[in-house]
Order: C-alpha cells, then sequence, then structure tokens
C-alpha cells in the first residue's frame, strides 16, 4: 500500500514517508513498473523515426570516408598531372569498340560541322548497325566519372557483414533512442522514490546540481559529436591512406564508438561537480586541488588516452577541456564548497 496523504510534522521530516521495510518494496515496484511502462512508450515511439537516428549516426564516418575517396582521387589527378610514369603507362589510349547506327553517325557528323561531297554518304541502310573504333584514356575517364560510380557501384558507407546485422543495429538504436525520449519520465520516478529519504537541504542540492550536471553533460556530448569524432575520424582514416590500406567500416562496430565516446566525454565534463563533491564531504579543499594540479593533469591525460581513440588528436581534445574544467572546479570549490551547519536531530526522527 502506497504512502497516505497528510500533513507534515515540522519537527519531524519523515513523518509522511516513515514505512516498513515491506511498505518499501513496494513503493520501488510501484515506481519501478511505472518508469518501465515509460520506457516501453518510449522505445515504441522510437521506430517511427529510428531510420533518421541511424542516419545521423552514421553521417560522420560517411562524409569522412567520402572525403578520403575524394583526396584519393585529386592525388591521382595530381600524380597524373605531374608525370608519373606508372600512371603514364595505365593511362595510355585504350581503344574499346563501340556500335551504333550509321544514320545517327551520319547526324552527329553532321552536327560537328562534317559536310560530305554529293554521292559521298552513298545508299546505304541508315538502320545499319556499324562499329566504330573509338580510344580513351582510362585513368582520366575514371577520374571524372569517379563521383557518379561511387554511388552506382558502392558509397562512401559502413558495411555490414551478416544479414541479421542491420536489423539489430536499428533496434538497438530505437531501443537508445527511446531511452533518451522517456528518460525525463524514468527519472521522475526514480526521483519520486529518492526525495522521500532526503532531507530538506539534500533536495536543495539536487534542485541546484542536477540541471548543471545535466548541462555539463549535454555539453561533453556535443563537444564530442561535432568536434572530436570528425576529427577522429580524419585521423585515423589517414592511416589507411598513409597505408595504402582500404578503409571496411563495420556498421555494429561503428555504433558501439559512436555511443561510447559521447558518453564518456559527457562523463568527464562533471569533473567541476565531482570536485565540489569531494570539497563538501571534507576530503579536499581549493588549496589542495591547487597542489595536486600536475597529479591531476597527468592523470586526466592517462584517462583521455586510454578512452578515446588510439590518436593524439582525440585525445589532446578530450585532455584540454577537462584541465579548464579542472580549474574551473577549483574556483566553484573555493567560493562555493561551504561546510554546512549541522542538522539537529530531534527525538523523534530516533527509531529503535
Amino acid at each position: 500500500m502506497r504512502r497516505a496523504d497528510k500533513l507534515p510534522d515540522p519537527e519531524d521530516y519523515f513523518a509522511d514517508t516513515r514505512m516498513s521495510f515491506g511498505d518499501h518494496i513496494e513503493e520501488l515496484r510501484y515506481y519501478l513498473i511505472r518508469a518501465i511502462l515509460g520506457l516501453v512508450v518510449g522505445i515504441a515511439i522510437s521506430f517511427a523515426f529510428g531510420h533518421v537516428v541511424v542516419s545521423l549516426i552514421t553521417a560522420p564516418v560517411e562524409s569522412q570516408l567520402l572525403e578520403f575517396y575524394k583526396r584519393r582521387v585529386e592525388r591521382v589527378a595530381r600524380e597524373l598531372k605531374n608525370g608519373d610514369r606508372r600512371l603514364e603507362d595505365l593511362n595510355q589510349p585504350t581503344e574499346f569498340p563501340v556500335e551504333a547506327k550509321r544514320g545517327d553517325f551520319k547526324r552527329f557528323l553532321a552536327e560537328l560541322g562534317v559536310q560530305f561531297a554529293p554521292g559521298q554518304a552513298g545508299n546505304e541502310d541508315e538502320d545499319e548497325w556499324i562499329r566504330l573504333p573509338l580510344a580513351t584514356r582510362p585513368l582520366e575517364a575514371t577520374i571524372i566519372m569517379q563521383a557518379a560510380e561511387r554511388i552506382v557501384t558502392r558509397p562512401a558507407s559502413l558495411s555490414t557483414m551478416n544479414v541479421m546485422e542491420a536489423f539489430m543495429v536499428y533496434f538497438k538504436v530505437c531501443a537508445l533512442t527511446g531511452l533518451v525520449i522517456s528518460s525525463p519520465w524514468v527519472f521522475w520516478q526514480i526521483w519520486a522514490f529518492i526525495a522521500a529519504g532526503l532531507y530538506p537541504h539534500e533536495k536543495k542540492y539536487v534542485h541546484v546540481y542536477l540541471p548543471v550536471s545535466l548541462g555539463l553533460f549535454l555539453t561533453g556530448v556535443f563537444f564530442c559529436e561535432f568536434l572530436v569524432i570528425p576529427k577522429a575520424i580524419s585521423a585515423l582514416l589517414w592511416f589507411n591512406e598513409w597505408l595504402g590500406l582500404e578503409p571496411d567500416l563495420r556498421l555494429n562496430e561503428w555504433l558501439t564508438f559512436a555511443v561510447l565516446v559521447p558518453l564518456v566525454f559527457g562523463l568527464s565534463f562533471q569533473t567541476p561537480l565531482v570536485m565540489l563533491f569531494l570539497a563538501k564531504l571534507g576530503i579536499l579543499d581549493a588549496e589542495s586541488f591547487r597542489r595536486k594540479r600536475r597529479i591531476a593533469w597527468f592523470a586526466m591525460a592517462v584517462f583521455a588516452a586510454a578512452v578515446t581513440p588510439i590518436d593524439a588528436l582525440s585525445m589532446l581534445l578530450m585532455w584540454v577541456p577537462m584541465c579548464g574544467l579542472y580549474e574551473i572546479g577549483i574556483i566553484m570549490v573555493q567560493y562555493l564548497a561551504k561546510p554546512e551547519p549541522a542538522m539537529e536531530e530531534s527525538e523523534e526522527l530516533v527509531e529503535v
């Protein structure tokens, strides 16, 4: 049975929420069922536009793959122009037959300004098919046609290795999207259960710092999504270009990367709040954080190297903001981490 509504006792903060262990379990079950139902509704809604989310997730890597192939074409064109002997041998005019109707060929010549003398054209059947010997330079023709060929043959996109992979990735994306959609409702249910056991000053902390925490998390996610990930992909594909290897990126593996790395960035941007929390507990103060600055910077560099891709650019793009947030955390600790006055507990709060 759920807790009854009644006016709180001003001398007892938990008079309206005190209950037995069994009542706590029943209360937890009530809020869990509501949270799960909200999550199911969010996932169901996400199936309507899951393909749009998949397109947004794959857009960064596909754009960088397109740039990778464009750079390859530009490099070949530049080497061909500079007189690379190997490419010149491959680009020698190659003859290939083309069939056309005799009448169409005559009209084509006429459009080019070729005039036939009376009787020179003859009385041949204009519907007769004739073979015309033409020649082209293969590399130059491929360079011109590469954009169209990339669309028709195999586009610059992610690949799947089995018939179930695309479906499973779509389901995972819809599940994650549904979690994001329903997260306000789910968090509200969790808060409704937890808040009953918190003191007023503890609730105040949540009301003040939760929006800040959410803002820092979203800042880290967007920073990673729009700046770090494109730079990281470009740097990693550069190794393929340098070693002459063909990239063949899997959709499922990219999904793991695209979800995990922004999540890590969002969590790492919580650095100031973690420092403030440690100061509130009395473990460290602003002066301690200043003295341990070099150690903290080194630890954050190790953390950035461990959780980001192997290129140094991604590590720096994570480490530098974390160092800046560390300095902001020192300022927050200095001005906000004031000890709270001890709360006097009345005898009514003590139960045996």
